[in-house]
């Protein structure tokens, strides 16, 4: 066996990051991590590590497996465990919707690397052992399969058992080598990437009470509310949105606390992908005072779907809005397909924004509000009524009569073209063995309207639900908040966290709101009022960053058309001044990835130990871009983290120092000191053309440049759509060249 402790693993893993030696003739992996062998176990012992140290054993035949391979996917493989680890140290084990998880009693199986490095679905089978120890016992292929059943009875625990009665004896050799080397001083901040862009950014190293004297008239507000109304907290970027809704859970937990009646409520904080979940569940334990943040549930809307039904599912996407624009591509597809072999069937019988849509562009406007309204169709309407390719289910969903709140497909035509899309659809994700966003959800609306949830929601239900990022739930979504709570019969206990110019609907089609995309509304009950309070001060740039965003801010094309909920006008007052102007720098096409990534190396070189440097890609292209430009440049890798999904962001737990390489679209929630931001490197028309892909274009680079706390530069090429934008800030004085 070889054993880790909770503290080694993840400073061996830190190790990947710095490009030191991971032995030396004493058996120090790192300064703090030294290795000692007891029979026939080898243990990591870290210079913290006490003897009640939680152990995390990795059997022989795994581990020479995950090192057969290069360091980054022995890193790989080693984070999986790390974040399993801390997973089944807090039940229920919540992993990303992507690593497929299965259990079994005490046993957990979970894809061990991601996707696109896993091309014999290799898995880890791993066992929580009671009193912390967690044991990864072997990896399976697609060509070994073993179900959780089988292993549990195949396995000899007797390896683990002498691991753990192993442990007393190689602490006390590790101590004694500790002893003899005492530890280097330390060359940089004793800080990992995480905590500097996550949420330490977020926090400042701030505790609850410690946070009440900078909290704004209107962030007071927030706090003094008795939620007897669902209460929605608008603000843009910057404006604290997160930290006043994690301080707002805190407050109603410390007031419970005070009151000498009653058990503490049960709280559920709602998130949109497993990585902001972490982020916020490590900020609470930072802020809260008292010890009661356990009692606060964090997970992504998804998971509480499958945890409260006890389900595994495969869900298609790492979240529900990357689930959705993956749905979108797919009833794209197949618009595409019915346009190319059976459109002369049903042009002449369509409504005119249908025949619009389908012979438009895939790119393009009508087209895109197209797919949108399909989707919706689908969520609303098939899976509400259980519609289903099969016999006469064309003739079930064409006797349907249409709401008032449903799209708009009036005509007979309209409807039959719907259902050949959703065939194609539907195939698609039978083929692949995959469920959407949406169906999950509505089994779970399902579930929760049952005698059975019923009889289950008093002990089940929740007292508070708090919903960060709402402006990224369907409609769909919403309508399930009022189900959660405890008492049916009263008012929910909701507070919403949005930033207006993220939208869903914006974010997945680049358009403006219309008839099409506003909700239905059957978010609340037809008599609930919902309470407004905006976030009016901006806490996060300096001056200079604060105009630049304004300017994207108010510069979107044909955002101001998007109904009651998005009325809402940035403030004019930012951070501290005496900084300069943001820096444009244009380039050749060929060469502008290489000349960003060279200049956000040199930031950070000349950045404080205290400050994280990133360079971000507006879109994907141009993360693409980037990384062959690391790949060829002179620079160590050791020295860069890319992130290329939500999932990969707790990458950044194991890095110190690194230049954090990543896209637009994978950035929020994050912050950095320093941000380099690159567009254009993946063509010229990368984007799509037209007012909708400008619109998106807008919204990425808005993303973007939002991420920059005191220092920004942007590199452009010298034409297209990005150039475009640009040039247009040079000539509103918001940056310089």
């Amino acid at each position: 066996m070889k054993a880790f402790t909770r503290a080694s693993l993840s400073s061996y893993l830190q190790n990947f990051y710095t490009g030191l030696d991971h032995d030396d003739e004493d058996g120090f992996v790192t300064d703090d991590v030294v290795i000692r062998q007891i029979d026939e176990s080898t243990y990591y012992v870290h210079r913290e590590d006490v003897e009640e140290s939680n152990l995390v054993l990795i059997e022989e035949f795994p581990w020479e497996l995950i090192h057969d391979g290069s360091e980054y996917t022995t890193a790989r493989f080693l984070e999986r465990v790390d974040r399993a680890a801390q997973a089944m140290s807090r039940p229920p084990v919540s992993l990303p919707t992507a690593w497929s998880k299965f259990s079994h009693e005490n046993l957990l199986a979970f894809f061990a690397l991601p996707r696109n490095m896993n091309p014999d679905s290799l898995r880890w089978i791993a066992e929580s052992l009671g009193n912390g120890h967690y044991c990864f016992w072997d990896i399976t292929s697609r060509n070994d399969r073993v179900t959780l059943q089988q292993f549990r009875t195949a396995r000899d625990l007797a390896p683990a058992s002498k691991a753990l009665e192993g442990y007393p004896a190689a602490l006390e050799a590790a101590r004694a080598s500790f002893r003899r080397r005492a530890p280097k001083p330390q060359r940089v901040q004793n800080s990992v990437d995480l905590e500097r862009v996550g949420t330490g950014a977020l926090l400042k190293d701030r505790s609850f009470s410690e946070w009440m004297p900078y909290l704004t008239e209107t962030q007071n507000n927030v706090l003094a509310s008795d939620l007897s109304n669902p209460l929605k907290i608008r603000g843009a970027a910057g404006t604290g949105k997160t930290l006043i809704l994690q301080l707002k859970a805190l407050e109603e937990l410390y007031r419970a606390d005070n009151s000498t009646s009653g058990p503490l409520p049960r709280v559920l904080y709602l998130t949109h992908s497993w990585a902001i979940a972490q982020q916020v569940e490590e900020a609470f334990h930072k802020l809260d005072e008292r010890g009661l943040c356990d009692q606060i549930e964090v997970m992504p809307l998804t998971f509480l779907c499958q945890w409260l039904r006890n389900t595994e599912l495969e869900v298609l996407g790492e979240d529900s809005l990357d689930g959705k624009q993956q749905q979108m591509k797919l009833i794209n597809a197949a618009v595409e397909r019915i346009k190319e072999h059976t459109w002369s069937s049903y042009r002449n019988n369509v409504s005119d924004w249908v025949r619009d849509g389908v012979e438009a562009d895939p790119d393009e406007p009508e087209r895109l509000r197209l797919c949108w309204a399909l989707l919706r169709e689908y969520a609303e309407v098939f899976d509400t009524h259980q519609i289903k390719p099969s016999f006469n289910a064309l003739e079930e969903y064409r006797g349907l009569s249409r709401k008032a709140w449903m799209v708009p497909l009036d005509t007979p035509a309209d409807r039959e073209l719907a259902f050949a899309a959703y065939r194609f659809y539907i195939k698609h994700l039978t083929d692949q063995h995959q469920l959407t966003t949406d169906q999950v959800v509505d089994d779970f609306r399902r579930y929760l309207e049952t005698y059975t949830w019923h009889a289950l929601r008093e002990s089940r239900g929740y007292d508070l639900i708090f919903v960060d990022e709402f402006h990224l739930f369907s409609d769909s979504e919403r309508y399930l908040l009022h189900h959660l709570t405890r008492e049916a019969e009263e008012h929910p206990r909701l507070i919403m966290a949005m930033d207006p110019y993220q939208s869903i609907f914006v974010l997945l089609t680049g358009l403006s709101e219309n008839e099409l995309s506003r909700g239905s509304g059957m978010v609340f009950q037809r008599d609930q009022t919902v309470d407004s309070i905006d976030l009016k001060k901006v806490h996060r740039f300096s001056a200079p960053v604060f105009a630049f965003v304004q300017y994207l801010h108010s510069s979107m094309p044909n955002m101001v058309e998007m109904g009651h909920d998005w009325e809402y006008q940035l403030p004019d007052t930012a951070g501290e001044a005496g900084q300069d102007l943001p820096h444009v720098t244009f380039a050749p096409r060929d060469t502008l990835a290489t000349a960003g990534l060279r200049a956000a190396f040199d930031q950070l070189r000349q950045s404080a130990q205290d400050e994280r440097v990133a360079i971000i890609g507006v879109g994907t292209g141009d993360l693409e871009a980037i990384k062959k430009a690391l790949e060829e440049s002179e620079f160590s890798k050791t020295s860069a983290v890319v992130i290329e999904g939500r999932d990969d962001i707790d990458r950044l737990r194991y890095s110190r120092r690194a230049l954090i390489v990543t896209a637009a679209q994978y950035a929020a929630g994050l912050q950095f000191s320093h941000v380099v931001v690159l567009g254009g490197a993946g063509g010229l028309h990368e984007y799509g053309q037209g007012g909708s892909a400008m619109r998106a274009l807008y919204s990425q680079f808005y993303l973007a440049v939002s991420r920059a706390e005191s220092h920004l530069s942007v590199f452009a090429p010298r034409d297209g759509e990005f150039s475009t934008i640009v040039n247009n800030a040079l000539e509103a004085g918001v940056v310089q060249p």
